[in-house]
């Protein structure tokens, strides 16, 4: 079969933009050849003024939609008063928003970060303390586990968590991650691997942290009754319990904090990306006095964490979570999304993973034509966002405030591209490392 005929030179100003970052950039994300200057709810718009549907909500970071109105106003309406930064004062807007998160999912407490990866962090340094203060463990004994495939980060602490990272990093972190002390693996939806684990080492675990929905992996979702059966294990070894919503909650998959499908109460949750509505780098960690009031000043905190205008963003996209319903709006839309891709009878996919507005499309590749991320790359030049995650997945997660219109024409243009991709001939940044177009 044939290339089909179709344009894919990167224009001037997109390929300043890519050379700019060739020549001075180091590290990020790996971007593809769109140079985007302008959003709004659900599109964007590149350096030429091209128009593009938004699939990716930049990564769930958006979940209300680019410069939602409201949010924006608050954010604005703080800017005016002056940069304040989270320094030895009282910050006003700091403690509403902490009420605010109290009212909503009943946490004593809430300590604010400006990035998910300190989020992740600052939760396994209180879960340590109280593994030493409370559960008594016994000095440089105490273990953090979490789950294979996990992602919480990539600083230093974070990667540490990983079952799969560089060498050229180490060493990590000790005593963390999906390995137990003996060497027990953690697979994530396997209760038997936790409960092994538990049962042999549990007497020095101090937390079991787990993406109750693994973002970066591929929207993995856990066996149903597998996070109460997980509850249930951590107060049976007197292990807290994290979940890390960073990706996964403020109503992205379907509820407004994922394990709450389940009504598990987590000792601690993790919150980033979404909180502040894409206005704010904005993170925090909730949880209750047992373990938040071990904390003692200056030992979790970042100067420009809870800043007045990331906390009116914060408050002002919890409104709009509340007040638009979107956990229910993003179960109504992902099953028209899902029902209408698996309707479309898809070439070359095999499934689909997800929940709510927070779906991967599962491949079986065929390289070198059939790849994620030549498809990402093919959907970027007819104007739809997405991302791969991993060899055989390409995630869709539009904004939840994204018409069943625009989720329609977005949808129609990716079955085209799924079906078009193998007759496709060369595209901008297919490969990973390919020196033509920057990739």
């Amino acid at each position: 079969m044939g290339s089909i005929q179709e344009s894919f030179a990167v224009s001037a100003k997109t390929q300043e933009v890519v050379d700019d970052y060739a020549n001075f950039v180091s590290g990020g994300f790996a971007p593809y050849p769109v140079a985007l200057t302008r959003t709004l709810n659900a599109k964007a718009w590149d350096v030429d003024g091209k128009e593009y549907i938004d699939f990716l909500s930049m990564y769930a970071v958006v979940n209300m939609g680019h410069s939602h109105p409201k949010i924006l106003a608050a954010a604005v309406e703080a800017m005016k008063e002056g940069a304040i930064v989270n320094l030895p004062f009282h910050n006003p807007a700091y403690g509403k928003l902490a009420k605010k998160l109290h009212d909503m999912f009943g946490y004593d407490k809430f300590v604010a970060l400006t990035s998910g990866g300190e989020a992740a962090d600052a939760a396994v340094k209180i879960a340590r303390k109280w593994g030493y203060l409370t559960k008594k463990i016994p000095d440089e004994k105490c273990h953090i586990l979490t789950a294979a495939s996990c992602y919480h980060g990539v600083t230093i602490s974070t990667v540490s968590l990983a079952s799969k990272k560089s060498n050229y990093f180490g060493p990590f972190v000790p005593h963390v991650g999906s390995t137990s002390p003996s060497g027990k693996v953690v697979n994530f939806g396997s209760i038997e691997d936790l409960k092994d684990a538990l049962e042999i080492d549990g007497e020095n675990i101090a937390a079991f942290m787990i993406e109750p929905m693994q973002g970066a992996a591929g929207m993995i979702t856990p066996p149903n009754g597998y996070l109460k059966a997980v509850e249930a294990l951590c107060k049976e070894h007197n292990v807290l319990f994290i979940c890390d919503e960073i990706q996964c909650g403020l109503g992205r998959a379907g509820s407004d904090l994922f394990h709450l499908r389940e009504g598990v109460r987590p000792d601690m949750v993790v919150l980033g990306k979404a909180l502040s509505g894409g206005m704010y780098a904005l993170s925090g960690v909730l949880g209750d006095d047992r373990t938040m009031k071990l904390l003692d000043n200056y030992e979790i905190g970042s100067t420009f964490a809870a800043t007045p205008v990331g906390c009116a963003a914060a408050i002002a996209a919890l409104d709009v979570l509340v007040e638009g319903k979107l956990s229910d709006r993003a179960n109504e839309l992902g099953a028209f999304l899902i029902s209408t891709l698996e309707a479309a009878n898809l070439p070359h996919v095999t499934g689909f993973s997800g929940a709510g507005l927070f779906w991967s499309i599962i491949f079986e590749p065929k390289p070198p034509k059939v790849t994620p991320r030549r498809i990402v790359s093919l959907l970027a030049q007819r104007g739809v966002l997405v991302s791969a995650a991993g060899l055989n997945r390409v995630r869709i997660c539009p904004p939840l405030t994204i018409s069943k219109e625009e989720l329609l024409k977005g949808t129609e243009l990716v079955i085209e591209a799924i079906r078009d991709i193998e007759s496709i001939g060369p595209l901008p940044s297919e490969s990973l490392f390919d020196p033509r177009h920057g990739g």
